[in-house]
């Protein structure tokens, strides 16, 4: 028997097929895309105006004005980077006009995936219904896509290359006034062939002084080579951004690069702040952003040269305590925990925080190998610090353990180095220990030159170097080791007190003035820290009509889950699931709600079976309360599958939304475990 839910359900995915026509005929998966899995990833619910983006128009032909709207402004934020969000624009933009060739095309450039070959087969299925200039943009998607899945550089790289560049050249050369043909040019060149880029930004600079792309492929332009060509942009970029986090986070690449440190903090910190705000506003975590993470992490290292280590370790803890996913997290080198493990070794290492350093409270260490040989070196370093050196001997055993280990070899080479050369210093045979220590300076000299990212290496080591000729009283070895380091970061503020020390003080170089950090105001655009997120109302009546919100849960944790009725097998298996750690949920003061658009008398029977027993059962038959959890894929107008945690004050503190239930019980406990430390 079909009920009225399941019918209104399979009128709806019928609908959709016939809407997008990308799927002849599909089988129904509940929560899934009836579109296929390329539209299964990437956002599910509909776009918002997004003001202080910078303009960035874009004309193609529409019948909806609507729909020009949002290409533009999803346009404007891939000139930004922000793909995930402008993807979102250009999907309503395909709702809005499922036959435009280049609302797809659009995906398919903010896809930048392996979903973008199929978005862009979407865009060409339709191109004989678009202008000639529309056409040419699309071919030339083609031909970068063919380059991207080239990655191997095979026989026809290099031609490939060109035919994409030439495809943009024909478009500038047949459309002489249309300024985005040329910025994407420049972007195809940018980094490598800069100064033939920066001409082309000249061009669009003079006509659209204020356009996002041109200040931004710029900074990317000259970030690793004459970065002072990009001082002007980097001022004008946030300006005209001010709500794009990466607009704000750019300049601050410049900034660091000519040592201009407070005004790479006031970026690094702007963009921070606006990235949490986002976060907070559109119910993300920190292991589905990456821009925080970076942002948080660079503002660390920056917080290092301005000498104010205690913000820089709050900022390395804050990462670390950040939320985890199992998916989304784990060991991968640039996830938020990484970040902040690496980055609290290295402030602790450089400002000789020994104690700190073998705190066992301090670090989470993991069991992968990069934690493991940087668990070993820093504690050498402290045990070294401490003047113990039978314990740093002991922790160089455990670092040569990782000898053979690939994945890490180039840190191991430098760190055994390194403190080998310690070691014979502290044994007092001097010529020893500078020899190796020399060594060891000049392989990190190479990891890092070059690298505008914060560097996972704890320390510069041309400034121990130099700490250690002065200390065996050879001050113009020490100079030069000093100068080195200088460099390679400009500014640095341990290689300049090192010079201080040498007897040969030298003031900080600035190309231009700059603002005082801890002066700036800041608060504008958004908060410090990262914090769980504000719950959504939740108002769902159980089985007996009774409403149910979270504001009378106050005081216990909730485990919520938005399942897909009755009619969902892989739900139900959830839901039984959940039901066998009942008793950890008490243990844990922890009430399971499930969620559906099921009504009250079929959520009824479900409490009949036994396998349910211990989860309360809400009807949400309007999805008004998946929509505010974002449980609803506005795109297709279909439920989806959440699990989210939120603690006893009502804060969100962990989610996940998408095509599939949740399945890891015990991650589940362990998250609501750690609520309580």
């Amino acid at each position: 028997m079909i009920t009225l839910q399941t019918g209104r359900r399979l009128a709806t995915v019928a609908a959709l097929l016939c809407f997008s026509g990308l799927y002849a005929a599909a089988e129904k998966r509940l929560g899934h895309s009836q579109h296929g899995e390329v539209f299964d990833s990437g956002p599910r619910t509909k776009p918002v105006a997004i003001p202080e983006i910078g303009e960035a128009h874009f004309p193609i032909t529409h019948k909806n004005p609507e729909t020009q709207k949002w290409f533009d402004q999803g346009n404007a934020l891939l000139h930004s980077f922000w793909e995930y969000e402008a993807e979102r624009s250009f999907r309503w933009c395909a709702k809005l006009e499922p036959d435009n060739a280049m609302c797809y095309w659009g995906m398919a450039r903010a896809a930048g995936d392996e979903r973008s070959a199929a978005f862009l087969k979407e865009a060409v299925k339709r191109k004989a219904g678009v202008s000639d200039r529309e056409r040419l943009y699309i071919e030339a998607l083609e031909a970068r896509e063919r380059i991207d899945r080239l990655r191997d550089h095979g026989p026809n790289y290099r031609d490939r290359a060109l035919n994409y560049q030439k495809k943009l050249e024909t478009l500038c050369v047949r459309y002489p006034d249309d300024m985005e043909a040329k910025l994407l040019l420049a972007l195809s060149g940018m980094g490598d062939a800069r100064y033939g880029t920066e001409l082309i930004l000249r061009e669009v600079e003079a006509k659209l002084p204020n356009h996002p792309a041109v200040h931004h492929y710029r900074i990317h332009n000259w970030n690793y080579h004459e970065p002072e060509m990009a001082l002007q942009s980097a001022a004008r970029y946030g300006a005209i951004a001010p709500n794009v986090g990466h607009g704000l986070h750019m300049p601050g690449h410049i900034y660091s690069t000519v040592g201009m440190w407070n005004e790479a903090a006031i970026a690094m910190d702007a963009a921070t702040r606006t990235e949490v705000r986002h976060m907070h506003e559109r119910q993300v975590y920190p292991f589905n952003y990456w821009n925080w993470g970076h942002n948080r992490a660079y503002l660390t290292y920056i917080q290092e040269q301005l000498g104010l280590p205690d913000l820089a370790i709050a900022g390395a803890k804050e990462l670390i305590q950040a939320p985890q996913d199992p998916s989304f997290n784990g060991d991968k080198p640039y996830s938020p925990h990484s970040q902040g493990i690496h980055g609290l070794a290295r402030v602790l290492v450089k400002y000789e925080r020994w104690k700190e350093l073998l705190d066992t409270r301090s670090f989470p260490w993991r069991e992968g190998a990069s934690d493991k040989l940087l668990k070993a070196y820093v504690e050498a370093r402290a045990h070294f610090g401490l003047g113990n050196l039978e314990e740093a001997e002991k922790a160089i055993a455990e670092l040569d353990k990782f000898e053979k280990d690939k994945s890490v070899e180039s840190h191991y080479a430098i760190m055994s180095k390194e403190l080998r050369a310690r070691l014979a210093l502290a044994q007092n045979e001097t010529l020893l220990g500078l020899g190796l220590l020399t060594e060891a300076a000049e392989k990190q000299f190479e990891l890092q030159n070059g690298d505008n990212d914060p560097p996972h290496y704890p320390q510069v080591l041309l400034n121990a170097l130099g700490d250690a000729y002065l200390q065996a009283g050879s001050k113009n070895l020490a100079i030069a080791a000093y100068e080195k380091a200088l460099q390679l970061t400009r500014n640095d503020r341990f290689a300049l007190a090192g010079l201080a020390r040498a007897g040969k003080p030298v003031q900080p170089v600035l190309p231009a003035s700059e603002r005082d950090y801890l002066k700036a105001d800041l608060a504008r655009f958004g908060p410090k820290n990262w914090t769980p997120i504000d719950a959504p109302v939740l108002d769902a009546a159980d089985v007996e009509g009774k409403r149910v919100q979270l504001s009378e849960l106050k005081g216990k944790n909730v485990v919520l889950v938005f399942y897909l009725g009755s009619e969902c097998p892989h739900c139900l298996k959830q839901l039984r699931d959940l039901k066998s750690r009942n008793d950890d949920w008490k243990r844990l003061d922890t009430v399971v709600l499930a969620v559906s658009g099921n009504s009250a008398a079929q959520n009824k029977a479900l409490l009949g079976d036994a396998a349910y027993q211990g989860i309360r059962f809400l009807g949400d038959e309007t999805h008004a309360n998946a929509k505010r959890f974002l449980a609803f894929d506005d795109f297709e107008e279909m439920e989806l599958h959440a699990t989210l945690l939120i603690d006893t004050a009502g804060k969100l503190r962990w989610g996940r939304v998408g095509g599939a239930p949740f399945e890891d019980m015990g991650f589940l406990i362990q998250q609501v475990e750690g609520f309580q430390r």
